[in-house]
């Protein structure tokens, strides 16, 4: 085995996601980590004193870190030792003293499964969070050990000509895999408050890497070992409908993201936040009460990193003040140009606006859906979701100076408790058209204070039997008189039986026409 430098390819995967290049060994235990979620550990095999185990530390033993720094250890900390002295801290580091260096000649190459809050409390203790102790403090797939482990002896064997041992040594036992969770297809029904078919539940549950174990009402589900948090049957219905969400705006070409429910000291204090006791770092010293903060620090990353354009959502928990109550929101985000490349029938690129925020929020099929102009603290321009006439959250217009970015952003936020009680989740389909469409348009004056949707209702209450579409195209505000505004509207009509004739199109335009002049009052435009 010859340690040296990686190859380009492993450097650059690595450095990629700010990691930096050690040496091909140390590269190998980086990348596999980066890959499966498990980390490893190699060490000189040839500095250990014997054999190796686990034990926590004795109270004040000293340990010398990967990073250079002595680190006084307590009695509840967990160590991989030797038969001299710790030589890792389980889960968190690796020791410099039996570290990997360009004269090793063996390695010894550790894999394993720790718990969580051991972890957890031994990174808060030391004030040492690394890239270890973050998978391992949320929970690494049992199931991964060995595979990982594999993955890494044969790509050392691939970049440093190592010759692996005929046998793999394995102590200690795996915790057993979580239990059957039982499902009521009834129930299901009953919490989202709209009927699925079982097949879409089954088909749904299926893809997240569950089995079913029981076919009738009420089935069993058995759960894979990398999803521990699966224990009820209603964490499985909550897979079911935020599966539907997630299809719905990653259709309208949305990417979906993860942020953490932990924000920095300065968002926490801007927003009155839950902090927490005992915090890790500054970056992560309380509870989450929305998602907008999360999704700012993504487009931050990726405008520094020279991207064009920015269309993120993530659904999550959020936790309000004052009491931390948990609430399941939606988080939207817009920014920079509508495609990576000018359309061909474009000009040049066109940048995403409110209308591209306004047909994501659409694109979710809620029932009776409205957008009333609103009041928010971040938003210059705000505007109130509703549906059935009950607030279900707020989009708009990120007010200027809230992050370094060239252009507008264009952010919404949602209930998605409220959201799915009035989802309408079923896929629709119409068939095409066999007679033709006439358009007519309609352009008029009217005062700022009717809204697009009052003239909307006009136009479409009662519902001429051929109106088939309404489509807003054109606002105009200059050189129109204080407090107007100029509006264009095209008009869709057509009939599913026959071809209609211009007579009869022009007959039920010109109704409309008229009941716009009489109940709103408005200048049209010829």
């Amino acid at each position: 085995m010859k340690v040296g430098p990686s190859p380009q390819w492993l450097r650059a995967k690595i450095e990629s996601v700010g990691i930096r290049s050690i040496n091909n060994i140390v590269d190998v235990s980086n990348f596999v980590m980066l890959e499966l979620g498990q980390p490893t550990h190699a060490f000189d095999a040839d500095k250990l004193k014997g054999d190796i185990n686990v034990r926590l530390a004795r109270d004040g033993e000293k340990f010398l870190g990967l990073d250079g720094k002595t680190y006084s250890l307590k009695p509840d900390n967990l160590v991989v030792a030797d038969q001299e002295r710790a030589i890792g801290i389980g889960g968190v580091m690796g020791g410099e003293e039996t570290a990997v260096t360009d004269s090793t000649k063996n390695i010894l190459l550790e894999a394993a499964y720790f718990l969580p809050a051991s972890i957890r409390r031994t990174a808060r203790d030391l004030n040492l969070p690394t890239d270890a102790s973050y998978r391992f403090e949320r929970g690494v797939d049992p199931e991964m050990i060995l595979r990982a482990s594999q993955r890494a002896t044969e790509l050392i064997q691939e970049i440093a000509g190592g010759t692996p041992a005929k046998e793999i040594n394995l102590a200690g036992k795996l915790p057993p895999n979580p239990a059957d969770v039982s499902l009521s297809y009834d129930k299901c029904d009953r919490v989202i408050g709209i009927s699925i078919k079982p097949k879409a539940i089954d088909d749904i549950l299926t893809g997240f890497g569950l089995q079913k174990t029981s076919a009738a009402k009420t089935t069993k589900w058995r759960i894979p070992s990398y999803r521990r948090d699966l224990q009820r049957d209603v964490d499985l219905i909550e897979e079911v409908v935020e599966s539907a969400l997630r299809e719905r705006l990653s259709a309208q070409g949305l990417w979906e993201v993860r942020t953490s429910k932990l924000i920095p000291r300065s968002a926490a204090a801007a927003s009155s936040a839950i902090e927490l006791r005992n915090p890790l770092t500054e970056d992560h010293v309380a509870l989450r009460p929305n998602l907008i903060s999360g999704l700012l620090a993504v487009l931050d990353r990726n405008v520094r990193a020279g991207a064009e354009r920015v269309a993120i959502f993530e659904t999550g928990r959020t936790f309000l003040p004052p009491q931390a109550k948990e609430h399941r929101h939606l988080g939207i985000l817009l920014w920079g140009n509508a495609t990576s490349a000018p359309h061909w029938r474009l000009q040049g690129n066109y940048r995403l606006d409110f209308f591209d925020l306004k047909g994501a929020i659409e694109s979710l099929a809620l029932p009776a859906i409205s957008f009333r102009r609103g009041d928010h603290p971040d938003l210059s321009l705000a505007t109130e979701i509703s549906s059935n006439e009950r607030a279900i959250g707020f989009g708009g217009q990120l007010r200027e100076g809230r992050i370094d970015a060239a252009g507008a952003v264009f952010v919404a936020e949602l209930d998605v408790d409220l959201v799915l009680r009035g989802a309408e989740l079923r896929k629709t389909f119409r068939e095409i058209e066999k007679f033709p469409a006439i358009t007519r348009d309609i352009a008029m004056i009217v005062p700022d204070e009717i809204s697009h949707e009052k003239i909307l209702r006009t136009i479409e209450e009662p519902r001429e039997p051929l109106l088939e579409r309404v489509d807003l195209f054109d606002l105009f505000t200059e050189q129109i008189g204080a407090a107007r505004k100029s509006l264009a509207y095209r008009l869709t009509y057509r009939d599913r039986s026959r071809t209609l004739t211009n007579e009869e199109v022009n007959e039920v335009h010109a109704r409309i026409r008229e009941k716009l002049k009489h109940e709103l009052g408005v200048t049209l435009r010829e």
